[in-house]
């Protein structure tokens, strides 16, 4: 097992100028051998070992047992041993997360601050194959299908990631090497927990080298995702323009190249995680289905004169317009659609008085909006004014039109002209979706 854990260290150049190494160690049977194969290998690449272990403080006595077992363990290898103590759950409150991915900040963070030159992790290719199926659960792109990689930036290296687990146990079974069972592992309340007990061994079941294969193919898939990232760094290039980017030079890469690039460019804009519907709404506003589209809190992707732009409202609140499309039409807002219902409601549009075709657009000069109640006649710019709309969201605001006049507007309701009432044979509403 070392000569393999060698060829993964020399295949992917994990130790290549590489003086110090951080190794995260939990105590768990992966850790304890990657701790032990590089304490073998440290005089081989000439590096110094610093072992990392992170208390979370969430299983109270058996925590405490783990961070015991390792400092025996670190004195017995004469490793050097850094011990973080840190409350996750009051550290995930505080930050607004869940307690796993508040941990895994936590450890990283833990693992930066030991200034070393590269980080070793324990992930082995069976956890690379849980995170695959779990991924492929949840309906990922093909950079998802690649499992966990062997390097992530800037200096993080996962030596025993051609390892299987079974491997990993056997070879601490060989070595006599001891090591401790965190207990929320044996449950299959943590989804990653009932992949790895509950659908892995029905994959064994029905093929034994489910590893090798699932491996082979996670590689193939890397490679093909190394080329088309490739590829997408040449369109990103090619289509940046001084105030942004250019659509036709976007729309002359294939689909998957594009939404590689909108991936990225969303990447710098937006704090959060980038998804499917974001990546959709882009591609919405390159092909000109609409000009403007929201895409988080006062950001919109905008098109105009051919140059797609992202921004804030208010740099953003040009004049827009988007025609339904499979009886959707994206606006700077949100994605509205047309809902026909059997009963007349309060915000019923009765269809028969509609002229023409109906299509959402930012307000125009002279628009006007009727109230039922009251009979009174408003124009758009007095009703802004009055309901302290700012300035620089109002061309933001959807406005649904016939060929005539104003049907809807966004917050306000439907014009009184429209309204349906009893009576009327065909209606609908407006909704938002999401």
């Amino acid at each position: 097992m070392i000569c393999k854990v060698i060829s993964t260290i020399e295949k992917y150049g994990m130790l290549r100028n590489v003086k110090s190494v951080a190794v995260g160690v939990s105590g768990g049977a992966d850790s304890v051998c990657l701790l032990h194969i590089l304490t073998c290998l440290k005089d081989k690449y000439g590096i110094i070992l610093k072992a990392v272990h992170v208390n979370h403080n969430l299983r109270g006595k058996e925590a405490l047992r783990d961070e015991s077992f390792v400092r025996d363990l670190c004195k017995k290898w004469n490793v050097d041993l850094e011990v973080f103590s840190v409350d996750v759950k009051a550290e995930a409150e505080r930050l607004g997360i869940g307690e796993e991915e508040c941990g895994r900040l936590v450890r990283y963070r833990s693992f930066a601050s030991l200034g070393c030159d590269a980080v070793a992790v324990a992930h082995s290719l069976s956890d690379s194959i849980e995170t695959m199926l779990f991924n492929l659960a949840r309906g990922t792109a093909i950079k998802g299908l690649c499992g966990i990689p062997p390097k992530r930036e800037p200096n993080i290296i996962r030596p025993l990631i051609c390892c299987s687990r079974r491997e990993i146990e056997a070879y601490c079974e060989e070595n006599e090497l001891g090591f401790v069972t965190d207990s929320t592992n044996l449950s299959c309340d943590y989804t990653r927990n009932h992949i790895r007990h509950k659908l892995i061994p029905d994959i064994a079941y029905i093929n034994q080298g489910y590893e090798n294969n699932i491996s082979r193919c996670m590689n193939s898939l890397s490679e093909d995702t190394d080329f088309l990232e490739a590829e997408a760094e040449k369109l990103f290039s090619s289509s940046v323009l001084e105030n942004g980017f250019s659509a036709s030079v976007l729309l002359g890469g294939h689909i998957a190249l594009r939404k590689r690039v909108y991936r990225r460019i969303l990447s710098e804009h937006m704090l959060k995680d980038v998804n499917a519907k974001h990546i959709a709404l882009f591609e919405d506003v390159v092909t000109a289905k609409c000009s403007a589209v929201e895409i988080g809190k006062n950001l919109y992707i905008t098109l105009k004169d051919g140059i797609v732009s992202i921004g804030d409202c208010e740099k953003q609140s040009e004049e827009w317009q988007s025609c339904f499309e499979d009886g959707k039409a994206v606006t700077p807002s949100g994605v509205f659609v047309l809902q026909y219902v059997d009963t007349v409601c309060k915000d019923a549009v009765d269809a028969s008085k509609i002229k023409g075709k109906l299509y959402f657009s930012s307000r125009k000069s002279g628009d006007t909006f009727t109230f039922e109640k009251r009979g009174i006649t408003k124009s758009l710019k007095k009703l802004f004014n009055e309901r302290k709309v700012p300035s620089s969201e109002r061309n933001c605001i959807a406005v649904l039109r016939d060929s005539e006049s104003v049907v809807w507007i966004e917050g306000i309701g439907v014009n009184a002209p429209y309204l349906a009432k009893d009576g009327a044979k065909e209606f609908f509403i407006i909704k938002k979706e999401g």
